[in-house]
């Protein structure tokens, strides 16, 4: 039981009992059996981790039997990922639903999970490039790649419930897009925006404006997740896009605006922004409408994570720490983010200039003069 190296891979050994519905961990127990997963991996210390992470879901009961059903078909498998309470929080939710019912389940409903194979899936793709979309041109390559996005994700939720062993959609190669926007937010741009929205949008501009949360995290924000006296959002796994927990630092601004709404909070609602004492779930024609009689055009609500993003680097926060602050898992997907103006470039020459001139004054304030030194002829 435990880690067993054999030529291919590692594997992972538990003695586990099956009651019909779920895999539990057994050791020394009659009528055990020994159940093997494959690591597909060479490397010990993956192979550890792997065995953790079982031997925690077998002792969570979060293992389903082999032996619960039949073949699974893809309908069963949108149904069970829709319910997921870790689904149905997300800010996408709704669009899942529209593309699993309008989109997936006509190709795939009737399918059984273990049938559909890459090649299936690049036929799906075919069919969506010629597709008229919505002002009668083709469908945008992003849009198809977000198709695949959301069949990938759940396919992997069906290796995840143990349905499934293999991603059929990682075997297709996503078109390549160039769709990183570059829209950034001026100071003057926000202060009209500002003027031209009513106060529970403008404390949610803000809120966006100087920390990038995503709208989802924003508006989902309850006050237990609020310290005031230390000056932080503190956010779980739960309340994120990525699982993962993070602090979110407050700016002065903030701390007022704050502090101001939990005067005025109503006590039988947690979450902190309201309208009419009701959480919101939506801003997008609120904030749409403040954009048109501001006069700025081409900005969406996202784009305040490209605008806070830039502010920070151009205050000097290392990227590192912009990272865990907006909760960006990757660089590559962070640069995205990071919006770059020709006055960044000239004010970064500018400012690494009189880092190089005050280096090297003498204490005379003489500015020393840069000479190579070249190996003299014999």
């Amino acid at each position: 039981m435990g880690l067993t190296k054999r030529k291919d891979s590692w594997y992972v050994e538990f003695h586990v009992l099956d009651d019909g519905k779920h895999l539990s961990l057994a050791r020394g127990v009659a009528g055990a059996k020994l159940k093997r997963w494959k690591v597909s991996s060479t490397n010990r210390t993956i192979a550890k981790q792997q065995e953790a992470l079982i031997k925690t879901d077998l002792m969570k009961g979060l293992v389903k039997s082999e032996h619960l059903q039949g073949p699974v078909l893809f309908k069963t498998l949108t149904e069970t990922y829709l319910a997921a309470p870790e689904i149905k929080r997300q800010a996408l939710y709704d669009w899942k639903v529209r593309m699993v019912n309008g989109r997936l389940l006509p190709v795939f409903g009737d399918k059984i999970i273990n049938s559909i194979t890459a090649g299936m899936i690049e036929e799906y793709r075919a069919k969506r490039r010629i597709e008229p979309g919505r002002h009668g041109t083709l469908v945008k390559i992003a849009t198809i790649n977000r198709d695949l996005a959301l069949l990938k994700h759940l396919f992997s939720y069906a290796i995840r419930d143990g349905w499934l062993e293999r991603n059929p959609v990682s075997l297709v190669k996503f078109d390549k897009e160039n769709n990183a926007r570059d829209r950034v937010l001026s100071p003057e741009e926000f202060e009209r925006l500002q003027h031209y929205s009513s106060p529970s949008l403008q404390a949610i501009n803000l809120m966006a404006y100087q920390t990038g949360m995503r709208r989802g995290e924003i508006l989902n924000l309850t006050w237990d997740r609020v310290d005031l006296k230390a000056g932080l959002i503190r956010l779980k796994a739960e309340d994120t896009k990525t699982d993962e927990a993070r602090f979110v630092p407050l700016t002065a601004d903030l701390t007022a605006q704050l502090k101001e709404l939990y005067k005025v909070r109503y006590l039988h609602e947690p979450h902190v922004f309201l309208v009419n004492g009701k959480s919101v779930s939506s801003i997008k024609t609120a904030f749409n409408a403040a954009c048109r009689r501001a006069k700025i055009e081409g900005f969406r609500f996202h784009d305040f994570r490209h605008t806070a993003v830039t502010n920070m680097r151009r205050a000097g926060i290392d990227h590192l720490t912009i990272m865990r602050i907006t909760g960006h898992k990757t660089l590559e997907v962070f640069k995205r983010y990071n919006s770059f103006l020709e006055s960044d470039l000239k004010d970064a020459a500018h400012r690494f200039n009189t880092y190089i001139t005050l280096a090297h004054q003498d204490p005379n304030g003489d500015t020393r003069k840069f000479a190579i030194n070249l190996p003299t002829r014999p």
